[in-house]
């Protein structure tokens, strides 16, 4: 999966939108998603669900931690264990992080040194991301191992339409003494374009095991951030291209919650990734070859072992799609893949590493003039586990002018992660180890009426042989299950205001029928915005998270509600104001950690 490519969409996409089915509806024809499938394809053409956030609609709410945009979505759930920089767990239809691969630019970015091999969002900030797709339910036929519950895949900036340059800047301070500065600069030429973002965050936080139990030391977080893409078109048919995500960052923690929790620790963390790619255009046919990189790298100065974790990732990929009439697409590749661990106290050093070697194919096409379909299929071979076969089918029915039908079933796997098998601090392997396998199935409809849209989905997740910790990592034997569904409405109204809602119903339980940690049966998001006048525009955003439990107890339940409202002034610049949680909820999202108080935050923000 990686960001688009200008050939690829000429070549493809473009193909799919002239043809007699994609005029047939009132579905915004040109919005692509590049998650859903190995060639990018239009919304109203995958029976997968994808949900995409916009740079828009980022521009306009404005937050400081990124996946405050992602939890805003049906279906997903974020849970923290303090104030940004602590270990955020995304959740996608009440399965945890280490089921979610996450990609940037179209790199692997997941931790394989991280506990089950994951991403932390923790960490990232929203500066310099333009947009993002969230793709549900198991996907390891389109991403290989670990896609189980679905996939996450960010977009930094993006390049003007047309040919130009374009100067992009931010700056805001606020509570906690926060402070977080940026620029941005991207460039599109002739032959390709290029798009760059720094950005830098310095706060004092907040303390991580919750303040409110007599715990006072805060917990700061200090990071930059640099993101790079560009693409290059050398001839009519080669175009090359490069991206580049690096961070370097410290932050402070709390390694118990609840009452004396506090600790002055804290950990150096460091993520290097890069990726290369090249991109032939035939006459009916792309092909894209891509070597990538990533190593991350965690330390805990102050811990009496001084841990150390550090995990590396190396890829090559072929990709060749070809266009076999009235739009079908036809594409298969090949992935072979290195994943490298090392973690160490002062007396206790621990080297693995696998390799996965995969094949795989999908066949986009219209069997009738109002449907269409995607098969995928890929085989995959780990050196520890051998071989598996996942597949996928997705259908997408137009059944009217206004309403758009979309069901698939698709099956994954997750090999035992490096952390997993070494424990995270053993010298062998865990021989009782075997990967994880799972089934997915999802049926949605939606239906635009004018300015309204709404779309229901219901959902189910099976995960056999789920690996969990308990005094190390064990097999679960039976099989885990989530099931639920998402219903989404969302009206536009002439004076451009916009007003929506997400409500998401899960229920998720382990194979004793216990029901798993932390998953919300009931999740809402609300969310506004208005112009105000010419130059004012206000938005407001509400979260209602209830019934959850850990360890058979059951959380309070909570309403957290933001706002802010943004000032136009001359040459693009813009001044706002943000508040988070305007009526100073007091609330957990995991059990003994803290959450913000109620926080100001102004700036100025603009492009030029």
């Amino acid at each position: 999966m990686r960001p688009p490519s200008t050939l690829r969409l000429a070549a493809l996409c473009a193909g799919l939108a002239a043809t007699p089915l994609a005029a047939q509806n009132v579905f915004t024809l040109d919005e692509l998603v590049f998650s859903a499938s190995l060639t990018d394809v239009a919304r109203d053409r995958t029976g997968v669900r994808v949900n995409r956030i916009s740079s828009t609609e980022m521009f306009r709410r404005g937050r400081l931690q990124f996946s405050e945009f992602l939890e805003s979505l049906p279906g997903v759930n974020i849970t923290q264990n303090g104030p940004i920089g602590t270990s955020a767990t995304i959740r996608v239809r009440g399965l945890d992080w280490n089921y979610i691969p996450v990609r940037i630019n179209g790199i692997d970015v997941t931790d394989p040194s991280s506990v089950q091999s994951r991403f932390d969002f923790g960490k990232l900030t929203s500066a310099g991301i333009a947009s993002a797709e969230v793709l549900y339910g198991a996907q390891s036929a389109i991403l290989g191992s670990g896609a189980i519950a679905g996939a996450v895949n960010i977009t930094t900036v993006e390049a003007p339409e047309e040919i130009g340059s374009e100067l992009g800047y931010g700056a805001e301070v606020g509570s906690y003494n926060t402070a977080r500065t940026g620029i941005t600069y991207s460039t599109r030429f002739e032959s390709g374009f290029l798009a760059m973002s720094l950005s830098h965050i310095s706060t004092e936080g907040f303390s991580a095991a919750d303040e409110n139990v007599g715990n006072t030391e805060a917990d700061g977080f200090d990071s930059i951030d640099f993101s790079l893409r560009g693409e290059f078109q050398a001839s009519e048919i080669f175009t090359l291209g490069a991206s580049l995500v690096l961070q370097n960052s410290n932050f402070e923690f709390d390694s118990s919650g609840g009452a004396g929790g506090d600790a002055p620790r804290y950990q150096d963390f460091q993520m290097n990734a890069g990726r290369i790619f090249a991109t032939a255009a035939l006459d009916r046919s792309v092909h894209e070859f891509g070597i990538e990189g990533s190593r991350t790298s965690r330390t805990d100065p102050l811990s009496g072992s001084r841990i150390i974790f550090e995990g590396e990732r190396d890829k090559a990929t072929y990709l060749g799609s070809y266009d076999l009439s009235a739009g079908n697409v036809l594409s298969i590749g090949a992935e072979t893949m290195s994943e490298r661990y090392y973690s160490a106290t002062a007396s206790s050093p621990t080297y693995a590493d696998y390799q996965t070697h995969s094949i795989f194919g999908e066949l986009l096409f219209s069997p009738v003039s109002a449907i269409d379909m995607s098969i995928s299929a890929r085989l995959t071979d780990n050196t520890d586990f051998g071989s598996k076969t996942t597949g996928r089918v997705a259908v997408a029915w137009r059944a009217g002018s206004n309403t758009l039908v979309r069901t698939s079933i698709s099956t994954g796997f997750r090999a035992p992660s490096l952390n997993e098998m070494y424990g995270p601090f053993d010298s062998t392997p865990n021989p009782d180890l075997q990967p994880e396998t799972s089934q997915s199935l999802e049926f949605g409809v939606e239906h635009q009426l004018g300015r309204l849209t709404a779309d229901f989905t219901v959902f189910q997740t099976k995960i056999t042989d789920l690996i969990s910790w308990s005094s190390g990592y064990s097999q679960v034997p039976g099989t885990s299950r989530s099931d639920g569904y998402e219903l989404g409405l969302s009206y536009s109204f002439v004076n451009d205001a916009q007003i929506g809602a997400n409500f998401t119903s899960t229920d998720a339980r382990a194979a004793n029928g216990s029901r798993l940690n932390r998953v919300p049966r009931r999740d809402l998001s609300l969310s506004a915005s208005t112009p105000i006048n010419h130059n004012m525009n206000a938005a407001i955003s509400l979260q209602s998270v209830s019934d959850r439990l850990e360890s058979g107890v059951r959380f309070e339940d909570y309403t957290v509600v933001n706002a802010n409202i943004s000032h136009s002034l001359a040459n693009g610049a813009e001044l706002f104001l943000r508040i988070d949680n305007v009526f100073d909820e007091e609330y957990q999202t995991t059990r003994g950690y803290g959450t913000s108080d109620r926080a100001l935050y102004i700036g100025v923000r603009g492009t030029f």
